[in-house]
């Protein structure tokens, strides 16, 4: 989608859009539907909204001021035969032999440290951060251009060493939204992470603030889960009521003992066998067949060789209303699982007129700014959550 911001060549992020990305991070965070929300939550908590926010615009997630500076950081290489490099190699930054690189600094507050591992030859690696919001990017641009051809190069550096864990928030500018996304890497990421994940969120900012999950995104080694405690999360499964899926679990079957649990409460798991609702029981991948809504809220994870999986999939029976015949709700072929909602069954309702014409009860009912829901005089309709 196209980005709208008009500062996007601007190194200082003003304060409208910071307001923006702040109220779009809280409708995250407070909303109620959706489960992963409670990995995001764990990971990139309320209080990690004050440090302010960078370009592609960036989002602190630390309360540590050095964190949220490395959310904001340059990275840059300089060779050593630059003039002014000479001023910075003796830790002079503030009034060096460059009038411009002098103004960057002042003007932007700032710092400047020299990295403490080096590359062998005739350069030196500097970070370069702020205390204020700035567009890294922009930043960047303009240290490549001081800098020229040949002389060394400048670059935006989008996550930080936090516990050796990268976490980054990104938002991105729509027309009518704003696209938030949280990344949570694992591994070195002194180098850049070597792996992790990546969720993204759409807020209506220009509405009524309605959040939908857009995807989940594994990247990088995620077989090096199991050994790394970095990445516990929960994750979404939805079914239809009645309906089969197949989850799909990071470990490794070669050479390992699995074992898929099953937990009612988040706490107490126990080992299940394959039967009719379920196949696969030691294997990687767990088939779900026939699965009853009442299991709505049931959470699995697999052991390898007697260990805990870092990710648990939590069961959730979802219905969306497709009104691919006509408006009312009692016709089945209106649904996208071709059957009715029951009590267990969140219920969509993105598009389009829907009118009930009779008691109904269900879990829950989720209604777009776009679409409108009508209970016929007469009927109710009841909603358990």
């Amino acid at each position: 989608m196209k980005l709208i911001s008009p500062f996007v060549d601007s190194v200082v992020i003003p304060q409208l859009l910071i307001d923006s990305i702040t109220k779009a991070l809280y409708a995250v965070h407070n909303v109620q539907n959706i489960s992963v929300i409670d990995t995001i939550k764990q990971f990139f908590s309320y209080s990690n909204f004050t440090a302010g926010s960078d370009s592609t615009h960036i989002q602190s997630a630390s309360n540590d001021l050095n964190d949220a500076f490395g959310l904001k950081q340059v990275s840059t290489t300089i060779n050593n035969s630059v003039s002014w490099n000479a001023d910075w190699l003796a830790g002079n930054y503030n009034s060096t032999s460059n009038v411009t690189i002098n103004n960057l600094v002042d003007r932007y507050q700032l710092q400047i440290t020299k990295n403490a591992t080096q590359p062998v030859g005739t350069e030196t690696w500097y970070t370069i951060n702020s205390p204020i919001a700035i567009n890294t990017e922009a930043l960047a641009k303009k240290f490549q251009s001081i800098l020229g051809d040949g002389n060394g190069n400048a670059t935006a550096s989008n996550s930080i060493n936090n516990n050796n864990y990268g976490k980054v928030i990104r938002a991105i500018f729509t027309n009518d939204a704003i696209n938030l996304s949280y990344t949570y890497g694992c591994g070195d990421c002194i180098m850049g992470c070597g792996y992790g994940r990546t969720w993204t969120f759409k807020v209506q900012t220009e509405t009524d603030c309605t959040v939908n999950y857009s995807s989940v995104e594994t990247w990088g080694f995620q077989f090096f889960w199991l050994n790394d405690p970095c990445l516990l999360y929960n994750e979404d499964t939805q079914l239809c009521p009645s309906g089969s899926k197949t989850i799909y679990s990071n470990a490794q079957q070669t050479g390992n003992t699995l074992q898929w649990q099953v937990s009612t409460d988040g706490t107490n798991f126990a080992n299940i066998s394959d039967n009719s609702n379920y196949s696969g029981t030691n294997s990687y991948a767990l088939n779900l067949n026939n699965v009853p809504s009442s299991w709505y809220g049931n959470i699995y994870r697999v052991l390898t060789n007697g260990i805990a999986d870092k990710i648990t999939f939590n069961l959730k029976f979802e219905n969306i209303w497709t009104g691919s015949i006509d408006a009312n709700w009692e016709n089945t072929a209106n649904w996208s699982c071709g059957n009715l909602p029951d009590d267990n069954t969140d219920v969509i309702i993105n598009s389009g007129n829907v009118l009930i014409n009779a008691n109904t009860t269900v879990r829950s009912v989720k209604v777009s700014g776009t679409a409108n829901l009508t209970v016929k005089t007469g009927a109710n309709l009841t909603m358990l959550h």
